[in-house]
């Protein structure tokens, strides 16, 4: 069919019959396998390429125009790290009761809103702002932070925006975890760039010490740089290392090149990585403690 070309090979029954299909002609076709039902009245053609983006698309045909889709699914619709991968089953918001299927779970919701509501990769989905409120409600608190921040780095909304929005939620399921992360990037001067930066940060908060700003430009040797974190009053700088910003030789030497030219500037540079985050975290601070102090009676004497 031809409709099913533009449909990512997925179609409804009632979509076949509109086109003169009888319901024997569909059985026949279902029975010699040139179709295959994979929802409630919605069919694939045989060879249609199995995808994510297919099952979304048959999962908004068995539940009809209205179909918002939202939580993990619109996260990924959206473009957020820790939903890349997304291979559950499509979740959708409904404020009415849907009859349950194979692959969909339909979330029951008591209103969305038409700002609540967009289109994203050419599915409705819920706004940013909403689907980090429903992810605020079911998801561990580090994948609520990855996501605040994914959003925001990517510039899909912005700190205000949120705070915003927050207040217009008032009591819903959500907003007091929310409003911490946001309340917590507010505070900040700055977006971590990275989950691991999101990591360092997270640690620095926990231990007392002083906040540092997030990714300040410097120049040194006639080139400008930016400082993962840089802690005010003193030159001590801490790099959040990743393997893959250093996989390659261009980037290890790229990377040596920058160390030694803030070095010659008189900064301090603690990298570290996930491995010593996981590991040592109270030596990294340990440490840090020390540069600071050293650093801040250098400046006294």
């Amino acid at each position: 069919m031809g409709l099913a070309s533009c449909q990512l090979g997925v179609f409804t029954l009632a979509q076949a019959r509109a086109r003169g299909m009888t319901l024997n002609q569909v059985k026949r076709r279902l029975r010699a396998g040139r179709w295959s039902r994979v929802l409630p009245s919605v069919y694939a053609v045989e060879g249609a390429p199995e995808s994510w983006r297919r099952r979304l698309k048959a999962a908004a045909l068995w539940f009809g125009p209205r179909c918002v889709f939202s939580h993990r699914t619109a996260a990924a619709l959206w473009g957020l790290s820790r939903f890349e991968s997304e291979e559950g089953p499509a979740v959708i918001s409904a404020t009415c009761h849907r009859p349950v299927a194979g692959g969909v779970r339909v979330v029951r919701v008591r209103a969305l809103l038409p700002r609540e509501v967009t289109f994203r990769s050419g599915f409705r989905v819920t706004s940013i702002e909403r689907t980090l409120l429903d992810l605020a409600a079911e998801e561990s608190d580090v994948t609520l932070e990855t996501s605040v921040d994914d959003a925001l780095r990517m510039k899909l909304t912005t700190v205000e925006r949120l705070e915003t929005f927050i207040e217009r939620r008032g009591g819903s399921r959500g907003v007091p975890a929310l409003r911490r992360v946001v309340t917590e990037r507010a505070g900040r001067g700055g977006v971590p760039e990275s989950e691991l930066e999101a990591r360092v940060l997270a640690l620095l908060d926990e231990s007392g010490l002083p906040r540092p700003s997030l990714q300040q430009k410097v120049r040194a040797h006639g080139r400008r740089y930016r400082l993962d974190f840089r802690f005010e009053g003193v030159p001590v700088v801490i790099e959040a290392d990743g393997y893959a910003w250093h996989s390659t030789v261009e980037a290890f030497e790229a990377d040596r090149r920058r160390i030694n030219a803030l070095t010659a500037r008189g900064y301090r540079v603690l990298r570290w990585t996930w491995a010593a985050l996981d590991e040592r975290p109270d030596e990294l601070l340990d440490e840090l403690r020390e540069v600071l102090l050293q650093s801040t009676r250098r400046r006294a004497a």
